[in-house]
């Protein structure tokens, strides 16, 4: 299974058919139990477990295999709602009529689908340049404050007469040492 960018071997157990009656008398279920994984809290400490998962699925059909991708997957929609709740504000709406208290959150869900939507398209190169005290790593996904601050970068960019990212950030030689940091208005305001 593919999770957290990594393959992972996964010990799986399927128990069907299944009748559970609070699930209905008469649907049939599908139980698949992931065995514990083993791990590490630093190095050179006793191996520990997590404690097992279970899937209930009332597709029988589905083969077990993707049961568990799916739910490996599950965690990227729960940083979608997080990003959506916190970044986004989705749900405090500070509106005062009915219909806008309704009509905001479905706006507001729909700009950030379409700006994930924009970020498949981009290329890495095409993002603003991380701070320099970040360290370089690739991530499997774009963050949505990196996102936003790449929109952020695009829509403020045209007013301060900015158009590419080779004027923006200037890398100096680490035998210069500067008297005065001078920040320009751009980067005091995109890295903000």
């Amino acid at each position: 299974m593919h999770a957290a960018g990594a393959d992972h071997r996964c010990r799986i157990k399927v128990l069907d058919p299944l009748l559970w009656r609070p699930a209905g008398a008469a649907r049939v279920l599908r139980l698949v139990v992931i065995a514990p994984l083993a791990y590490r809290p630093r190095k050179g400490s006793r191996i520990r477990y997590r404690d097992p998962a279970f899937l209930l699925c009332t597709d029988p059909t589905l083969p077990p295999e993707q049961i568990v991708q799916q739910y490996f997957r599950r965690w990227d929609i729960e940083v979608n709602f997080r990003d959506q709740k916190t970044l986004l504000g989705v749900g405090q709406a500070q509106v005062h009529h009915a219909n806008s208290c309704q009509s905001l959150p479905a706006l507001q869900v729909a700009s950030y689908a379409l700006l994930l939507l924009a970020a498949t398209r981009l290329h890495h190169s095409d993002f603003l340049p991380p701070p320099k005290w970040r360290t370089a790593h690739p991530a499997e996904r774009v963050s949505t404050q990196r996102l936003l601050r790449n929109l952020r970068f695009e829509v403020w960019g045209r007013g301060l007469g900015l158009s590419s990212f080779s004027r923006f950030s200037c890398k100096t030689s680490s035998t210069n040492n500067p008297e005065k940091l001078l920040n320009t208005l751009p980067s005091a305001l995109f890295y903000a």
